[in-house]
């Protein structure tokens, strides 16, 4: 332990999983090596007090339980038992993950929150809602008709073709239910009354709100030129986008990609696979 310069992060593995051991000041922290986003490597991360940040999307875990703390992390971390004797440093056994203690709700939090968009970020703010404890109605409205997901993996594995649709939703339809999160997919919100505290749908009917969140996303750039509306011309927001574009590959000889560069790479496998 005297070699170790504090903050001091040392990559190994316990039991078989990866672990990194973390020396601040005093105490010892080992946790999981591996971020539960998109695995990238804590070892290579940034310690800031009592967390680790991944170098790859910034996802925060708390280094005493292992729990993420912010978005795009969803799940915690593995923490273990650290014993210190004679110099020397010990890692044990895994122990349970567990959560913050949380402040019991103020009486003044709103009684119901209503989300606008059913993406990552609008999933990531329900979610920290209920780690926090906040209890009153809480509703997210998305225009979409899938279960929320993380809008770049649809331009990345699942698009190579290297992961099955089962593994794009962030979370299962229980997932909300049990957490009282009342999801509402293929919901178009049209207008927001913010002096009644309403947000009205496509469909007529008006929703109430105490606290409105906008987390609606942004739209990709729709060519303004002629033929860019054509049927064989495809736009990648959604995941009935990314079916669609994966069939029309199937049956294609030639394929335009329009797209930043570190996408093209990916597009490129799955057409050419195809073809």
């Amino acid at each position: 332990l005297s070699a170790m310069a504090e903050p001091a992060v040392l990559l190994g593995h316990s039991q078989g999983e990866p672990v990194i051991l973390v020396c601040r000041g005093d105490e010892l922290f080992a946790v999981g090596a591996t971020c539960t986003h998109y695995g990238g490597p804590l070892a290579e991360g940034l310690i800031v007090d009592d967390t680790v940040r991944c170098p790859w999307h910034h996802a925060c875990f708390d280094l005493r339980t292992g729990e993420a703390l912010r978005a795009p992390a969803l799940d915690s971390i593995s923490c273990w038992r650290v014993e210190q004797r004679d110099g020397k440093a010990f890692v044990r056994e895994k122990r349970e993950s567990g959560a913050r203690k949380r402040a019991a709700a103020a009486s003044d939090m709103p009684r119901s929150v209503v989300i606008v968009g059913g993406g990552a970020a609008g999933n990531a703010a329900a979610e920290m809602l209920r780690r926090e404890g906040y209890t009153g109605r809480l509703t997210m409205l998305s225009a979409d008709p899938s279960l929320p997901y993380d809008r770049p993996n649809l331009s990345k594995n699942y698009l190579a073709g290297n992961a099955p649709e089962e593994w794009i939703p962030l979370r299962s339809a229980e997932f909300y239910r049990d957490q009282g999160i009342d999801l509402r997919l293929d919901v178009r919100v049209t207008a927001i009354d913010t002096a009644n505290r309403q947000v009205q749908l496509a469909d007529g009917s008006r929703q109430d709100y105490d606290a409105l969140l906008l987390a609606t996303g942004a739209e990709p750039v729709r060519l303004a030129l002629p033929g860019g509306d054509l049927p064989h011309v495809h736009y990648l927001r959604t995941l009935a986008d990314s079916r669609a574009l994966v069939a029309q590959a199937l049956v294609s000889k030639q394929a335009v990609v329009i797209a930043r560069a570190s996408s093209v790479s990916r597009w490129r496998r799955r057409f050419v696979r195809a073809m």
